[in-house]
C-alpha cells in the first residue's frame, strides 16, 4: 500500500474534517435541529403542585399510572408524550386488578431518579428499593391496600368488575384521591 494511498483514506482530523464538521453543525444550528432537540426535552415543564396536577390529569385520561408517569418525567427528561406511552399498559393493575396503576407509575418515577445505570451499582439498587418501599407503607397505611382490586373492591382484571366499579362511581371517586395520595407521598420520598 502505498504512503499516498494510505494519506488519503487517513480519518485524522485535517482542514477537510474540521470544515465538513462546521458545515455540518452550522446546518443543523440553522435549521433548528440541536434546538428542537433541547426543546423537545425541556418543554413539558413540571407542575408546582404535582398532586393536584396529577389527580386533574387522571380525572382528564383516567388512567392512573399515565397520570403520575407524565406530571414526573420531564423534570427527569422524559417528555409528557413518552411517559404516556411508557405507563399506558399500568393502569388498572397492569389491566389486571395487580397493583395500583399510580404507585407503578411512582415506581417508575422513583427508577428514572435513582435507578441503576451500571450492574454493578447496588447503592442505586438500595436507594431505589427503599424508596419503593417508603411510598407502599405509607400508601398502604393510608388506603390498608395497594391492589387496584381491593381498593376497588372489585374485579379489576374482569370486564365485569370494571363495570362494577364504574358503576358506583369509584373511579371518580376513589381513583383521583388514590393519584393524589401517591403523587403527595412521592414528593417527600423524592425529597
Amino acid at each position: 500500500m502505498s504512503t499516498e494511498k494510505s494519506k488519503d483514506n487517513c480519518t485524522c482530523i485535517n482542514r477537510r474534517n474540521v470544515l465538513k464538521l462546521s458545515v455540518a453543525a452550522g446546518v443543523t444550528l440553522a435549521t433548528g435541529g440541536i434546538s428542537k432537540i433541547t426543546e423537545a426535552a425541556t418543554k413539558d415543564k413540571s407542575p408546582n403542585n404535582k398532586p393536584e396536577y396529577a389527580k386533574n390529569q387522571f380525572l382528564k385520561s383516567m388512567n392512573c399510572s399515565q397520570a403520575i408517569l407524565e406530571t414526573y418525567a420531564p423534570s427527569l427528561g422524559m417528555t409528557v408524550q413518552q411517559a404516556r406511552k411508557v405507563a399506558a399498559a399500568f393502569a388498572g393493575g397492569m389491566g389486571m386488578g395487580s397493583e395500583c396503576g399510580a404507585l407503578t407509575g411512582a415506581y417508575m418515577v422513583i427508577g428514572m431518579k435513582y435507578g441503576k445505570t451500571v450492574d454493578s451499582d447496588s447503592h442505586a439498587d438500595t436507594e431505589t428499593f427503599k424508596r419503593v418501599t417508603e411510598l407502599t407503607k405509607e400508601f398502604k397505611a393510608r388506603h390498608k391496600h395497594i391492589g387496584c382490586s381491593e381498593l376497588l373492591e372489585s374485579d379489576m382484571g374482569t370486564p365485569d368488575g370494571i363495570q362494577k366499579a364504574a358503576g358506583k362511581g369509584y373511579f371518580t371517586s376513589r381513583c383521583p384521591g388514590f393519584v393524589n395520595t401517591v403523587a403527595e407521598i412521592l414528593d417527600k420520598v423524592l425529597a
